[in-house]
C-alpha cells in the first residue's frame, strides 16, 4: 500500500500507464537515490502528517553525499516527500516504514539524500510532507538548513552574513574529472602550488607554524583530483583572510593529469569581501576568465602552467 501511494502521485502528475516513469532529477538541487522523483508538485488535501524530525546538522555543503534523514509521522501516511522549498522542479518520495512501537501511532522514516550544484550558498527550508494511499500530501513540516560552497571558502558567511568572510579568494573550478592545480605568483616572485601551498616563505627549508597563523597568508584549500583520485569537488582556491601583498598576482592553470579525459574547461574566479556597513558583510566576485586545457597539455607537473590572469591586489 505505501509503494502505491508513490505510483498515485506520479499518475496525478502525468499519463500514467501503469508504471512509474524512471525520473532522476539530476539537476535538482537535492536528490534522493533510493527516492523517485515526481516532477511539479503533489497534491495536497492529505490528512497525513510529519509529527518529528531528526538531523545531524542544519548546514548542507553543496557536492555532499549521504545526508542523513530520520523522523516519524502519523499512521495513516504511506510515504515522504522532500524537497528544497521555492527551489528545483518537484519532489522527492520514499515510502514510510512499520509502525514504531515506542510512540504509538507513528510510522518511521529514514532516507539519505544528496546536495547538489543546483543548491544556490544561503539560507533555506527542506520541506516535508507526509503523503496519504491516493498520493495526497499533508502540511509541510519545515526545517531551516544553510548552504554552503566549500568550492568557494566563505567562513559560513552565507550562513550568518555577520561573519567575515575572506578578504580575498582566488578559485580554480573545472568541469571534467581531471588533475588540474592552482598556480599563482605573488608580486615578489614566490610561487604557490601543491607542492609549496601557502604564500608565507620557509625558514630552513621550512615554513614557521607562526607564519601559518599570519591572515595575510593565503593558504591553498586542496589539491583536488590528485594523481587522479576523484573528490567530486573539480576545484581548487587560495584563500587570504586579510589582504595580502601589494602588486600584482600572476594566476595559473597546471594539467597534470587528465585522468583519461579529452581535456576540461575551467575558470578562475575572484571574490573580495565587502563591508555592507551595517554589521554584514558579502564576498563579491570581481572577475572571472575562462579557459581549456587538452589533454595533451598534461605534463605531470614538469612543464610549464598555462598563464589565466593578472590581478591587481592594491
Amino acid at each position: 500500500m505505501r509503494r502505491a501511494a508513490i505510483v498515485a502521485v506520479s499518475c496525478a502528475l502525468s499519463a500514467c500507464t501503469g508504471e512509474v516513469e524512471g525520473l532522476i532529477g539530476i539537476f535538482e538541487p537535492i536528490r534522493v537515490p533510493a527516492g523517485e522523483f515526481v516532477e511539479d508538485d503533489v497534491p495536497t488535501g492529505g490528512a497525513p502528517t510529519v509529527t518529528s524530525i531528526e538531523a545531524a546538522s542544519g548546514i548542507l555543503t553543496v557536492g555532499q553525499r549521504g545526508r542523513s534523514l530520520a523522523g516519524r509521522t502519523t499512521e495513516d501516511a504511506h510515504a515522504i516527500a522532500l524537497r528544497l522549498e521555492g527551489l528545483g522542479t518537484g519532489w522527492w518520495v520514499r515510502p514510510v516504514q512499520d509502525l514504531d512501537p515506542m510512540f504509538p501511532g507513528e510510522r518511521d522514516f529514514q532516507l539519505d539524500y544528496d546536495v547538489g550544484g543546483g543548491a544556490p550558498p544561503g539560507l533555506h527550508t527542506l520541506l516535508l510532507a507526509a503523503i496519504d494511499e491516493d498520493g495526497r500530501r499533508g502540511p509541510g513540516f519545515p526545517l531551516d538548513v544553510c548552504v554552503r560552497d566549500d568550492r568557494v571558502p566563505d567562513n559560513l558567511n552565507a550562513c550568518d552574513p555577520t561573519i567575515p568572510p575572506p578578504a580575498l579568494v582566488i578559485a580554480l573550478q573545472w568541469d571534467r574529472d581531471v588533475d588540474l592545480d592552482l598556480v599563482v605568483d605573488a608580486p615578489d616572485g614566490k610561487r604557490i602550488s601543491s607542492k609549496a601551498p601557502t604564500s608565507a616563505e620557509k625558514v630552513d627549508n621550512e615554513v614557521p607554524k607562526d607564519a601559518l597563523k599570519d591572515p595575510h597568508v593565503g593558504r591553498l584549500t586542496r589539491d583536488s583530483n590528485a594523481a587522479c583520485a576523484l573528490d567530486g569537488r573539480n576545484s581548487e582556491a587560495l584563500v587570504f583572510q586579510e589582504p595580502p601583498a601589494r602588486g600584482t598576482w600572476l594566476v595559473y592553470a597546471d594539467l597534470f593529469d587528465a585522468c583519461g579525459e579529452p581535456g576540461a574547461l575551467f575558470e578562475v574566479v575572484v571574490y573580495r569581501r565587502r563591508d555592507r556597513g551595517d554589521g554584514t558583510f558579502a564576498l563579491e566576485e570581481t572577475a572571472r576568465t575562462a579557459g581549456a586545457v587538452w589533454d595533451l597539455q598534461a605534463s605531470g607537473g614538469a612543464g610549464a602552467p598555462l598563464y589565466v590572469t593578472a590581478m591587481a591586489q592594491k
